[in-house]
């Protein structure tokens, strides 16, 4: 019996159910269409060459600023943390270090390349310097392994140490994460739910006020005057 008193029938059950199976369906398409196509024809406008030419610097940007929408998506709100989660969650079940050093590689990545165009440089507990190593060689062993600068290359008296991190090793493996994430929107209601939600949610216009923008003090009175003059002349 349903909530009316009607017999719920087994065709009724199917059919909602087939319905949910096939709008997770829909939701891990999005997740192809809209997260993975568009990082892959970034990189891969001219095919491999595009890759292995572009710079380190732009394919880390594009590396993060991917993750940081699917943390989003993933959690359905603009977190640093939700980032870290998709990390050791997602690129954890392709290579376990990434959960062991997600955060570090977040902050000192993300931030540093979105605000400074350079990773951050970490002064250790010890004194020691942790520097990152941006490398080429396709070979999992040779990623996030801490290699010592020699004396011969620094400048002053303090132990500077790299992390490397492969960029394409890095690349390849947030494809194979978004991979695993679909297929997870795909077989799991609740996941698939936050994922559309966050979706729909990322250009609604009521989000950004013309009044709350205005009271940031880079924003002038001309930013929006320009765009009101246009619109009058249309």
């Amino acid at each position: 019996m349903d909530s009316t008193g009607g017999v719920v029938t087994h065709a009724t059950y199917d059919a909602s159910e087939l319905a949910k199976a096939m709008y997770r369906s829909m939701n891990a398409e999005r997740v192809e269409d809209y997260v993975k196509k568009p990082l892959q024809e970034s990189i891969h406008q001219e095919g491999e060459r595009t890759f292995l030419a572009a710079s380190d610097d732009l394919l880390m940007l594009l590396v993060l600023t991917h993750i940081d929408l699917l943390g989003y998506l993933y959690k359905g709100s603009s977190k640093s943390s939700y980032a870290v989660g998709f990390i050791r969650d997602y690129l954890g079940r392709i290579d376990p270090r990434y959960v062991e050093v997600g955060g570090l590689l977040y902050d000192a990545l993300r931030h540093g390349m979105v605000h400074l165009a350079t990773p951050k440089r970490i002064r250790l507990q010890d004194g020691k310097i942790l520097d990152f190593l941006f490398i080429r060689s396709g070979r999992r062993e040779d990623c996030l392994k801490i290699k010592k600068i020699p004396e011969t290359q620094r400048t002053g008296v303090v132990d500077i140490y790299r992390l490397t991190l492969d960029i394409p090793l890095l690349y390849r493996d947030l494809l194979s994460a978004i991979d695993m994430y679909a297929e997870d929107i795909r077989h799991n209601q609740e996941l698939s739910d936050v994922f559309s939600k966050a979706f729909e949610a990322r250009r609604k216009p009521e989000k950004e006020k013309e009044e709350d923008l205005t009271g940031k003090p880079y924003i002038r009175k001309s930013d929006f005057d320009f765009v009101r003059e246009q619109i009058l002349r249309l």
